[in-house]
Order: structure tokens, then sequence, then C-alpha cells
């Protein structure tokens, strides 16, 4: 009797030991972690310090991709540059002021209690949640500095590219006898493609960083290098490229969607005024552009839908299931219409995304000499 109860004492003092586990359908759920660290109510918060082999590799992958950048840059011909240039700018400025559509876009995704919620009514919610309205511009860092490389290898290359392509597709046309090789919309598609996928490489750490902040707000609280630190020291390098596959399943269709539309959009209706016995004036290559970016908008925001969503629910968690596990268990809860959750948030934010962008995108090219798209 007397061992039993003092069995039973030590356990009523012994304080229990709390395994929390990882659940989908909430980001304010706790989330096991390694020994040594602590999970709270909203996550994780370190003990430990990253170690510097990490850092080092870190510090390596960044100066690498600049060095690569400059040297592309470099080998894409004499005043290839201004087309980066143009897409850098554009791209950074219309990603970074739209920052708190996105979040409250991000947060709709992988948060249920948001899910039926309006655009106003997330917002105001996350930011009652999180006590401050700093809530909706969390990943703005890794969004202005991500998109500059993302705009100005998806602009620069997309132009450099369409020339050649479309003189390799005329002489495979000629050598085959295959007339449909010869195809400038086919050499649009083929260049946004190329596109698109170099600059899902290069966008991809800082989207997965992005959408990090934004999901479990204790990564922002010590600013965003050290939540991409904390990123790297509880999975490794490994966590900043995992979304890789989700995210040309979103920017590959909405490169190649946006950027195809808006330039034949633009020539088609320019050809037009010609046609009509229009002058070219200087309103009308503002309002061209304009409707042409609008447009453009509604269906790249289409067709990137669903890679957008798989994007969202691969990065805001830990762990090492795949892009294809999350895609099953999307159609096995929601069907289909799971993919598009968060839609209407998206098309304000894309909307304003790409309308500004290419708008933007057109307005440096003209000021460094070039001329305006579809002319």
């Amino acid at each position: 009797n007397s061992s039993h109860l003092n069995a039973k004492k030590d356990a009523d003092t012994e304080p229990p030991q709390y395994k929390p586990t990882l659940v989908n359908q909430s980001i304010n759920t706790p989330i096991v972690v390694p020994d040594g660290q602590h999970a709270s109510e909203k996550g994780v918060s370190l003990d430990e310090n990253v170690p510097k082999s990490n850092i080092m590799y870190a510090l390596f992958t960044v100066v690498t991709m600049f060095m690569a950048s400059t040297l592309l840059v470099i080998g894409s011909g004499p005043g290839a540059w201004r087309y980066y240039l143009a897409g850098g700018i554009c791209a950074t400025i219309s990603h970074s002021f739209t920052t708190p559509i996105d979040v409250i876009k991000t947060r709709q995704q992988v948060d249920e209690s948001l899910k039926d919620l309006g655009l106003i009514k997330s917002g105001m919610k996350i930011v009652k949640d999180d006590g401050s309205l700093n809530a909706l511009v969390a990943g703005l860092g890794p969004t202005t500095f991500g998109y500059l490389f993302e705009g100005a290898l998806k602009f620069g290359i997309y132009e450099v590219l369409k020339p050649a392509i479309k003189s390799i597709l005329a002489r495979l046309a000629t050598i085959t006898s295959m007339s449909y090789l010869n195809s400038k919309i086919l050499a649009l598609l083929i260049s946004g493609s190329v596109a698109g996928t170099v600059a899902s490489i290069a966008l991809c750490p800082m989207e997965a960083l992005r959408i990090r902040l934004v999901a479990k707000p204790e990564f922002a609280a010590r600013g965003w290098v050290n939540g991409g630190l904390t990123m790297i020291e509880n999975e490794g390098i490994r966590g900043l490229s995992k979304g890789l596959s989700a995210m040309m399943s979103k920017q590959v269709p909405y490169t190649i969607t946006k950027n195809v539309s808006f330039d034949l959009l633009t020539t088609a209706a320019y050809s037009v005024a010609r046609t009509c016995g229009y002058m070219i004036t200087k309103e009308m290559k503002i309002f061209i552009p304009l409707v042409s970016a609008m447009v453009a908008s509604v269906l790249s925001c289409i067709s990137s839908q669903p890679g957008d969503m798989l994007l969202s629910v691969v990065n805001a968690q830990e762990g090492d299931r795949r892009t294809r596990d999350f895609a099953k268990d999307i159609l096995k809860n929601n069907g289909f219409r799971g993919f598009f959750t968060g839609m209407r948030a998206r098309f304000l934010h894309v909307g304003l995304i790409v309308t500004v962008q290419l708008l933007i995108y057109d307005f440096v090219k003209r000021l460094c000499g070039i001329m305006a798209t579809g002319l």
C-alpha cells in the first residue's frame, strides 16, 4: 500500500508530458518540435542558435543568386538589362503594396476559422487575434526582396527569348515542313514557360518564408531574417525549397497567361486602332495597356489559383509531406472547390498586382527607350 501511495504521489507531482501534434485545419494549433525547443499555443519558439553551417549555406545561396543573375543579364545581349530592370521594379512595387490583401488571402487558405469570412471581416479578425495592425504586413520583407528577383527574371527572360524562340521555330518549320511550328503564339507560350520556371526557382525560398511568416505570426516576431533562420534551424535549408513543385504549378501558368495575354491583347488593340484610322496617342498608350492588363489579371488569377492554394498549404506547415499529399487532402476534404479557397480575395489581390505591374513595366520600358508592348 505504501509503494502504491508513493507512486501515486509521484504521478501527481510530475508534470504531464504533453506532445502536441500538427493539425492542418488551423494555423494556431501547436506543432511537434525537437528537444531543446518548446511549443506554445501558436507555434514554435527557439532556445538555441541556428548552426553556423546553415547560415553560411544561406548566405552562399544568396550570393550565388546575385552572381548568376548578373551573368544572365550580361549574357542576354546589349540593352537587355532594360527588360530585367523594368521587370524587377514593376514586380517588387506591385507585390509589396498589396501585401495586406495577400496576407488575408493566405490566412484564409490555411486557417479554417477564416475560410467562410469575407475580405474585410477576415482582416479584422486577423488584427484582433494577433493584436496588431502589423499582422497585415507580415512577410513584407521576403515579398519585396523575392519579387525583385522574380520579376526581373520573369520579364527579362521572356523578352529575350521571344525573338530567339521564334527564329528557332521558323527554322524547324522549314526543315520539317511543319508550317504550324512557325507560330508567334507558340513562341510566346514557350518563352513564358521557360521564364515562369526560372522565376519559380528564384522565388521559391522567399515565398516559402513569406507564407510561414503569415501562417505562423510568431515567426515574424523577431523580423523576417530571423524567421528564415528559424525555418532553417527546424527543417534545414530544404525547408525553403520544399514547395518548389507547388510554386511551379502556380507561377508557370500565371506567367504564361499574364505575359502572353498582355502581349496578344495590346498587339490586337493597337492593330485595330490603326485599322480604324486612329492615331496612337499618349492617352491611347495608357488606355490600351490598362484594359489589356485588367483582362490579363483575371485570366492569370484563374489559371494559377489551384497552384496558389497548394503553395499556401505546403509552406504553412512543417514536415516532409509532398505537394501531392496536400493535393489529395484538399480533394478528399473539399473536392475540386477546395483549390479555389480564397479566390475572392485573390481576384482583388492579383487584379491590383497584375494591372499595376504591367502598367509600370510598360512605363519603365518606354523610359528606357523601348517601344510600348504591342507596338
